[in-house]
């Protein structure tokens, strides 16, 4: 067992377990770390102990790591059995059962520590030994790989890990100039320094994505940056997009977009142009990778586009740094950059490959976890604009909420679903009474502890369904219960979700024998409005934010129906 010390100060112990020598990922990784300010203390267990340190994580390290990473390749952990399979053919699926044992145990040791885990996806086997363009095993190794990872996912399944895909990293450099076989077979370290270098620095990469929220909106200029030319000068027949080079390069960016869009970014659409030759851009031309539709927000007027951005913001309640803007004019982008600090700012060239491949470059993505609620959410933001024109219909908000229909699930959430628990608890800031940050093994544990309660809630209105947009964590763990976290997302502020969910906690308090539920209020620069929430239902501040109502009490909005599982 081996240690690299930190640097003085607080650090971030991380253990790494691996089928190979990694000693030469080790530099590369602190020093992604130290480039974001996070200074790192590396253990490492004993070599391809992979099976062992996973059992026993602190055995097999000597400490309670932070972060566990857990690299391995299938050569070197089934080395016996694949050896036999390349050789003499036969059947794969004692290997196969192997992997997905293997898959199985990190997902146990993931759900059974506080300490996250970043785990590699294997690359194709590569033996020394082994002509890889010899197609007598090339392709069914091929194959076989991939009945490999699909098992090893399979055995992972919902357990809240990083994962860190070494096959695609090996792709994008070349396995030619990625393996030193003369290291390997001395030193057990299979790659070249400058693999290494590259592997290490993508595993700093990962340890700093965990409990890091994403981008969430992507507003987007559209002459030439959706397309080539401008819109009100060419027409809309004019502007170049489709299957010809250049406009080939502005659809490539289109499908990127639209890839972000799929997977939980928003679009917004901030365009210098005429409404109605946008409008007719959109109805014309068919090889547009984008449609109106993609976008859950446009300004399309002659306005600034910090105004507009701003603007976008108060829409979609979202705050402007998590905003990415892309434009190809540097005063738009200038502009932005000075008079909307936090937005990140990304410049479009002139070059179609550098037009093509900018999406590709969007890092800040890589790792992000996406839900069920963040596949839907563009459409989620267009069926709020039905319900704001209806709110601004109704005589009165009471009328407005009557009207809704509103149906409030409440539930302990499950396995499946503490990703997005994890991902409300680390991006909601205004509705957030204490704004304590865990990412998903911490809420694994919680999950999973008998002297804690978690709480989830899902919305729907007559208009469609709000998603998972609630999440209260209660220690229960006594005659008062203690609420640790209560968060919600502003798209369900102020229509009586809040009173539903905390009516639920002391309902359940009551029954359980508990006296007295207790909240705490931790002030921030962004949750100001959710100061009174307390007070306002009848809990009696105690001292330092803290406040505590006794049981019974009755806080349920009379135009909710409240669902409850068994």
């Amino acid at each position: 067992m081996a240690t690299d010390a930190g640097d003085s100060g607080h650090t971030l112990t991380i253990g790494i377990t691996a089928s190979f020598t990694e000693q030469p990922l080790i530099r590369p990784l602190r020093a992604a770390l130290a480039d974001a300010g996070v200074s790192a203390e590396v253990t490492t267990a004993d070599y391809n102990q992979v099976h062992q340190t996973l059992l026993d994580p602190v055995g097999g390290l000597g400490t309670q790591p932070d972060r566990l990473l857990v690299l391995w390749r299938i050569e070197d952990v089934f080395e016996q059995a694949l050896t036999t399979w390349l050789v003499k053919g036969g059947d794969a699926s004692g290997l196969v059962d192997d992997v997905r044992q293997l898959g199985a145990l990190v997902r146990t040791a993931a759900k059974a520590s506080s300490c996250p885990l970043v785990v590699t996806v294997p690359p194709p086997p590569a033996p020394a030994w082994l002509d890889p363009l010899d197609t007598r095993t090339s392709v069914r190794t091929t194959v076989l790989h991939g009945n490999l990872v699909s098992a090893f996912l399979d055995g992972v399944a919902d357990a809240p890990v990083t994962m860190v895909d070494l096959a695609a990293l090996l792709h994008r450099r070349g396995v030619d100039g990625s393996y030193d076989v003369r290291n390997d077979l001395m030193y057990h370290q299979p790659f070249t320094s400058s693999f290494a270098k590259a592997f290490g620095s993508l595993l700093g990469e990962a340890v700093l994505s965990i409990g890091r929220p994403v981008p969430k909106v992507l507003a987007v200029d559209a002459d030439n940056t959706l397309w080539g030319g401008i819109l009100g000068e060419d027409g809309a027949d004019g502007v170049q997009v489709g299957d010809s080079f250049p406009g080939n390069a502005y659809r490539a960016l289109q499908h990127g977009l639209a890839y972000q869009a799929a997977n939980g970014a928003l679009l917004a659409l901030l365009s210098k142009n005429n409404p109605e030759d946008m409008g007719e851009l959109f109805a014309t031309r068919a090889d547009m990778a984008l449609g109106a539709e993609d976008f859950a927000a446009q300004r399309v007027n002659w306005e600034s586009k910090a105004d507009n951005m701003q603007s976008v913001a108060q829409e979609l309640n979202l705050g402007v740094d998590s905003f990415v803007f892309i434009d190809d004019n540097d005063v738009e982008l200038d502009e932005v950059r000075q008079r909307v600090p936090g937005v990140d700012v990304v410049k479009v060239t002139d070059e179609p490959s550098e037009i093509a491949t900018l999406t590709a470059g969007l890092t800040a993505f890589r790792f992000a976890r996406v839900s069920d609620e963040d596949r839907q959410r563009t459409a989620m933001m267009q069926i709020e604009a039905g319900r704001r024109e209806a709110a601004a219909e109704a005589p009165t908000h009471e009328e407005f909420l009557r009207s809704l229909g509103l149906e409030v699930h409440v539930f302990t959430p499950s396995d499946a679903q503490v990703p997005r628990v994890s991902q409300l608890i680390n991006k909601t800031n205004q509705f957030n009474l204490t704004t304590i940050r865990r990412d998903e093994a911490a809420v694994s544990q919680l999950l999973a502890s008998s002297d804690h309660r978690l709480y989830a809630a899902e919305v729907s209105d007559r208009f469609g369904g709000y998603g998972l947009v609630a999440v209260a964590i209660v220690d229960c763990a006594g005659d008062t219960w203690e609420i640790d976290t209560f968060l919600m997302s502003c798209r369900v502020l102020r229509r009586g979700v809040e009173d539903t969910v905390l009516q639920c906690i002391c309902d359940d308090a009551a029954a359980a024998g508990a006296n007295t539920v207790r909240g705490r209020y931790a002030p921030t620069a962004k949750n100001a409005q959710v100061a009174t929430l307390y007070p306002d239902r009848g809990f009696v501040e105690i001292g330092e934010g803290r406040f505590e109502v006794t049981l019974p009490v009755s806080l349920g909005a009379d135009h909710v129906r409240l669902l409850r599982d068994a």
